[in-house]
């Protein structure tokens, strides 16, 4: 597997949070087939992304696979612990001080998952990964067991773009500029 990277910001956090307060995008994007069954309209992916979760560790260890960022390296586990399965929904947010995130909401199996995982890796990092690209790499600072995780993103649009592929809908229309940086090929492993 080939990984590429998006711009992470150095200091991302794992954040749980209580939805109250946050705006949130438009859950439909446009671009959402609809199609006719037994005389209902029901909403189809417009491209489903492969969404998964890994632990990533700071320092190199058997099974981990290397990850090269613009400040350092990360090292994955081979095996996704989370995956678009375990989500029910993920949103744009922006809390009142105008932080833009990505907020994500899971199932009881996968909020079960969550919070066993995180209780143990304390310290470590949570990185999801969307079509072979590594989208964000949060450090996990407490136990996360309320279901839901969330984490910071440069700009409106890059937050309405990773939930829209996450969800599998049709992307948000294109800015004029991109909304994350550059991408680095991460090695075979």
């Amino acid at each position: 597997m080939q990984l590429t990277l998006r711009k992470l910001a150095p200091a991302l956090v794992v954040v749980t949070l209580a939805l109250a307060g946050c705006k949130t995008a438009p859950t439909k994007a446009p671009g959402a087939a609809t199609t006719p069954d037994a005389g209902q309209q029901t909403t189809q992916p417009a491209a489903a992304s492969s969404v998964d979760f890994y632990l990533a560790h700071q320092q190199p260890g058997p099974g981990l696979r290397e990850i090269a960022l613009p400040d350092g390296k990360l090292y994955l586990q081979e095996v996704p612990v989370l995956t678009r399965a375990d989500l029910t929904d993920a949103a744009a947010l922006v809390d009142r001080q105008g932080q833009n995130f990505v907020g994500l909401r899971f199932s009881e199996a996968g909020a079960r998952k969550l919070t066993e995982i995180s209780t143990k890796n304390v310290g470590n990092r949570l990185a999801l990964v969307i079509d072979q690209e590594l989208v964000a790499a949060p450090s996990i600072a407490e136990p996360l067991n309320r279901g839901v995780l969330a984490f910071g993103v440069a700009s409106a649009q890059a937050a309405s773009n990773i939930a829209a592929k996450i969800r599998g809908d049709a992307p948000p229309a294109p800015a004029s500029a991109p909304a994350t940086g550059g991408t680095a090929p991460a090695p075979k492993p």
